[in-house]
């Protein structure tokens, strides 16, 4: 299945390709809970988000990806980092406004605890592999 979305001001847009049902995780930092964002990833998927303008870049916490911003409206729309697999990340499809994901239920999980090792370990398990385009 194919679903495409766009931030609020459609600065930037996302194509998400995956075979498998989608299920939705909230991970309950202050930052996704604040902004209602609902994650979406598949490891055998295919990421694609193309920008007109070049994103904001946020880091937290391990500092270990980047939080990408539209710089235009101020909305998450996904997380990217580089990986052993190469780029990959995570969307927030509240953010990327994808109708048909937006309002599926949501699993919450806690990432406290978890060192660095672990959860580049868990991300390169579990994302999208993706590409990004955006001007420099």
């Amino acid at each position: 299945m194919i679903y495409r979305g766009a931030c609020h001001c459609g600065v930037v847009s996302a194509t998400y390709e995956t075979d498998q049902p989608v299920r939705l995780r909230a991970d309950g930092c202050s930052f996704c809970s604040s902004r209602g964002a609902k994650s979406a990833s598949d490891p055998e998927g295919i990421l694609q988000l193309t920008a007109t303008k070049p994103l904001t870049r946020y880091r937290f916490g391990h500092k270990t990806a980047d939080y990408l911003i539209c710089p235009a409206c101020g909305t998450y729309v996904a997380t990217h980092m580089e990986s052993e697999r190469g780029a990959i990340g995570v969307i927030n499809v509240v953010g990327l406004q994808i109708g048909e994901l937006k309002n599926l239920p949501v699993t919450l999980t806690s990432l406290e605890g978890e060192s660095v090792e672990e959860r580049l370990k868990r991300r390169a398990s579990r994302w999208t592999p993706m590409t990004l385009a955006e001007p420099t």
